[in-house]
């Protein structure tokens, strides 16, 4: 589903973010990317999501070089990726049923699939009855649930989430890699940047760890 065919990306300064990276994700599998920061995990999952392109080399996803997609492409191809952020980027001036209904409004879904499909996820991330609470009358994990929420709202085949353990305690953090675990159950390609080396160790799921900009492990 995913492969990086030596993929080099260089910022000023001839600072090498990825260094003759090479490797791939199957479809379904799950995968942690781990390593020190600065080893290259945002700039991965910056050229999955097409923010950047690489200096040199080829990213497949499906089959398709995602570093020659048109501009106009480009908000169509992320529709196939759910986002989930370290820091939630929630909108704090919109409920949490907003919030989640978010990417459904942008692909001009019809209201009545909205309010069902919304109210669902809100129930399976256990905030039943708080749909008009906006986020910052929630915890941390409850942030990061609504976030989990929003990004798998559009049944994407493939999810990315950085560090979204990072802020949160341990039960949370549990309460979200089991939820990411069952989507992967399900068939969702799911990959995790995370520091956290329990989870990574306890999760017993593949590992491609990064040192300045190579896979190392």
């Amino acid at each position: 589903m995913i492969k990086f065919n030596h993929v080099y990306k260089i910022y000023e300064k001839d600072i090498k973010a990825l260094d003759d990276l090479s490797f791939s994700v199957e479809k379904g599998e799950f995968v942690f990317l781990t390593g020190p920061s600065g080893a290259g995990k945002t700039t991965v999952f910056n050229l999955l999501y097409r923010e950047d392109i690489p200096d040199m080399g080829t990213i497949l996803v499906e089959n398709s070089d995602i570093a020659h997609l048109a501009r106009s492409r480009v908000p169509y191809y992320r529709r196939r990726i759910g986002f989930v952020f370290q820091d939630f980027k929630l909108l704090f001036d919109r409920s949490i049923f907003d919030n989640i209904a978010l990417p459904l409004v942008l692909t001009s879904t019809a209201p009545e699939f909205i309010y069902k499909t919304v109210n669902d996820a809100i129930k399976r991330i256990g905030l039943e009855g708080r749909e008009d609470v906006d986020p910052w009358h929630l915890s941390g994990g409850e942030k990061q649930k609504v976030a989990l929420a929003r990004a798998v709202i559009l049944n994407p085949p493939f999810i990315m989430a950085d560090e979204p353990t990072g802020n949160l305690d341990e039960e949370n953090a549990w309460q979200i890699m089991t939820m990411l675990d069952e989507l992967n159950r399900a068939g969702t390609t799911v990959m995790v940047a995370s520091h956290n080396r329990d989870i990574v160790t306890r999760m017993g799921k593949r590992v491609i760890r990064l040192e300045r900009g190579k896979a190392v492990e």
